[in-house]
């Protein structure tokens, strides 16, 4: 392989840093970058997080029970689950204990729940669906730049596919692919973090992003690993993104602001940080495909719905766990627990259908 100055100049104009004529010259074939034509800019104002589906986890219930709550919830935006969550519970605001026939002890359900991270989920770009200008955004940008032969490209084959050779030779060793800037930009102040859900090839890559629409301003990183052939959801929260200019951190930076994102970034590099290693890195072909690419905010404690005729007895375990908990009470409902008062997220409409469905 040999350096490319050709690869240079399609890189020098796909992120309209050529100059004047970086806009004229973008529009000549085989210049495009993405190899998509830019037919319209990106409104940025467009990607606005879509919240997903709330889930109403029943462990331990019979399958009558699950498809029959599944259809009564159906058109409250809830769905069912009865599989139990690996770590967190995402987008789980409300669950149900099936009581005691089930196999299920209620005081140890009730420890595990006090003790497992929350999170509310939703999606900001589905990149298996993507559109013409989403995905004209995205172009290559490889140590090309500095005389390296490294060549990335950007494909849309299931998601975003980032992928192609790394080489370091010529003293390079890194491949990347980059938005141009988002125009306004991006405001995510009410999100802790992101969430990309991909799939790799168990090297170790690194997630960018810009709070300035400077060229080579502050890159915020984070770094994760992949599993070859395995999805993974790799959550990165905003404060713990590393400050760093080419590849150098900044101790004395500010955090990085989620209210104006210009840019994101995915890279491999055989680099971590201030000269250090990547342990994961391997020169030659590489792939990472992108799903979807999502934020992420810490939610409240579940409520914890106990359809039984005796589960008054449980509202102090409940308190104890630092858990509400909904009854029943005469033709409706109490809460009990913790809080008196249901969160704004759980409807009594779904609490009805809950103690419907139960009898």
């Amino acid at each position: 392989m040999v350096w490319n100055p050709l690869r240079l100049l399609k890189t020098l104009i796909h992120f309209e840093v050529a100059g004047p004529f970086s806009k004229g010259l973008r529009n000549l074939p085989g210049m495009t970058n993405s190899g998509i034509a830019m037919t319209q800019a990106l409104d940025a104002n467009s990607l606005v997080p879509a919240p997903a589906k709330q889930l109403l986890w029943l462990p331990g219930a019979a399958r009558g029970v699950t498809e029959a709550l599944a259809k009564s919830v159906a058109s409250l935006d809830y769905s069912v689950t009865t599989e139990q969550p690996e770590h967190s519970l995402v987008n789980i605001p409300v669950v149900v204990w099936p009581g005691a026939a089930a196999g299920l002890e209620f005081g140890p359900m009730l420890e595990d729940l006090g003790q497992r991270a929350t999170y509310q989920e939703a999606t900001l770009i589905d990149f298996r669906q993507p559109d013409p200008a989403m995905a004209a955004l995205w172009g290559s940008l490889d140590d090309g730049v500095m005389g390296g032969v490294s060549a990335s490209q950007v494909q849309w084959r299931e998601g975003l596919r980032f992928g192609g050779e790394v080489s370091t030779a010529n003293s390079g060793g890194f491949a990347s692919i980059r938005t141009r800037n988002l125009e306004p930009p991006l405001n995510l102040g009410q999100w802790q973090g992101t969430v990309l859900s991909a799939q790799g090839d168990g090297q170790r890559y690194k997630w960018i992003l810009r709070d300035r629409p400077g060229w080579d301003s502050l890159a915020y990183c984070r770094s994760f690993d992949t599993e070859a052939d395995r999805l993974i959801t790799v959550r990165t929260p905003f404060l713990e993104m590393v400050a760093t200019r080419r590849a150098r951190t900044v101790p004395d930076a500010s955090p990085l602001n989620p209210a104006q994102l210009y840019s994101m970034q995915l890279m491999l590099s055989k680099f971590e940080y201030d000269g250090e290693l990547n342990p994961a890195f391997q020169a030659g072909a590489f792939g990472l495909t992108v799903q979807s690419l999502g934020v992420y905010r810490q939610g409240p404690k579940p409520i914890v719905v106990l359809p039984g005729e005796n589960a008054a007895d449980f509202g102090q375990l409940l308190a104890a766990a630092g858990l509400t908990g909904v009854i029943r009470q005469g033709e409706g409902f109490a809460v009990v627990g913790a809080n008196d008062k249901l969160l704004p997220e759980v409807k009594p409409a779904v609490i009805e259908a809950i103690f419907e469905v139960f009898g």
